[in-house]
């Protein structure tokens, strides 16, 4: 997709008040076997099956076909789009991403995303922004009073303002998403454009390496000068004091080999043992790697299982999943990790997905693949 500097975007906009406006809504599953990545079949098949007919005729009472709003977007005309809540519900295909971006649209405004369509956008270059309910109304309001008017978007403040009324809010972003936008970055142009950092830092390890053999292999020639015992702890603070930004050792190594397979295999045969095993130990691995950042604490599984989910019929088994698979999702991201999940995936999969019978086996994959991402980088990282 188009890649361009974000700063502050003033246009006037395309109001598509559906809420609930799906991925299948966004760009209908047909074009999903496509193999182009050409931005203009995906931005001609943006919303198609609400502009269109099955002949294929404009529906003349759709926004998009009313004369206020049918020009394509341009520098200052629709580039944004306010839509209704929960925008990007539905399926993670990233094409609705795709079709949204090749449309022309920059930013997307509503009270509420579907999370991981929220991630697509932001990796299409296109900047959704949350505002309260209120102010999505007002926004409404003010464009079916006066089609012409503008809203600015500005992503160096974070503040996106109804110039009709000069109402402003305030909106969060990702501080690394919004590094990226702003400088026209996807993850790969990021790390071209620390290099020299990256080689600078690979370089400084060799020489602390060089050095720890270096401390092994010399003999003291005096008692005076007999340094410290070359000790794995010693070899540590030396690594620490040449370069104080080396990676944090890991409290302990985490296993990053689960998988559906072994769920399925010792869970039979362990009559569902393994699985409540395997539970509790990812519950206690998600405060290894998240407490000290997020400072809160995931409920040890055995609890949720063995107890309170009987308690309470099963809510709080609900209620655990739903949590523990956002903490996921939200620390892959603050790591930086090119993973998405989130809890999203819990009800979409495991919860709506059971009507297809292998929608739980699906969350399930995703669930150990993103624990495992997740601990793989620990291991790394600390």
């Amino acid at each position: 997709m188009a890649k361009e500097k974000f700063d502050i975007i003033q246009s006037t906009c395309i109001p598509i008040q559906i809420d609930n406006c799906n991925t299948d809504l966004i760009i209908p599953a047909r074009y999903l076997a496509s193999t182009t990545r050409d931005p203009q079949f995906f931005g001609d098949a943006f919303m198609h099956d609400l502009r269109f007919d099955a002949e294929g005729n404009p529906v003349a009472d759709f926004v998009m076909n009313q004369p206020d709003f049918s020009e394509a977007p341009r520098k200052g005309v629709h580039e944004i789009i306010v839509g209704g809540q929960n925008w990007g519900s539905g399926s993670s295909r990233e094409h609705a991403a795709w079709a949204i971006a090749g449309y022309g649209v920059r930013v997307v405004i509503s009270s509420s995303f579907a999370d991981i369509h929220r991630n697509n956008l932001l990796n299409c270059f296109v900047l959704p922004v949350i505002v309260s309910k209120e102010f999505q109304q007002e926004l409404f309001d003010s464009i079916a009073a006066n089609p012409q008017t503008e809203v600015k978007v500005d992503i160096p403040n974070q503040t996106v303002t109804n110039l009709a009324t000069g109402h402003s809010e305030h909106f969060d972003i990702n501080s690394y998403k919004k590094y990226c936008l702003m400088n026209a970055y996807d993850d790969i142009d990021f790390l071209l454009s620390n290099t020299e950092k990256i080689e600078a830092y690979e370089q400084q390890g060799k020489e602390v390496e060089a050095k720890e053999e270096c401390t092994e292999v010399t003999k003291p020639s005096s008692e005076s000068t007999l340094p410290a015992p070359a000790t794995k702890e010693n070899q540590e603070v030396a690594v620490n004091t040449v370069d104080e930004q080396k990676t944090i050792k890991p409290f302990r190594k985490l296993p990053i080999d689960r998988g559906l397979t072994k769920m399925i295999l010792f869970g039979i045969i362990t009559l569902g043992i393994y699985n409540i095993i395997v539970m509790t130990k990812i519950s206690r691995e998600i405060n290894i790697v998240a407490s000290k950042h997020d400072g809160r604490t995931t409920t040890n599984a055995l609890w949720i299982i063995l107890l309170w989910s009987w308690l309470t019929g099963g809510i709080a088994s609900i209620v655990w999943t739903h949590c523990i698979c956002n903490r996921i999702g939200n620390e892959l991201q603050r790591r930086q990790v090119p993973k998405t999940f989130g809890a999203s995936d819990y009800w979409l999969w495991y919860i709506l997905g059971s009507l297809i019978f292998i929608g739980p086996f699906v969350f399930i994959h995703k669930f150990m693949h993103a624990m495992n991402h997740l601990n793989a980088d620990y291991n790394q990282k600390g």
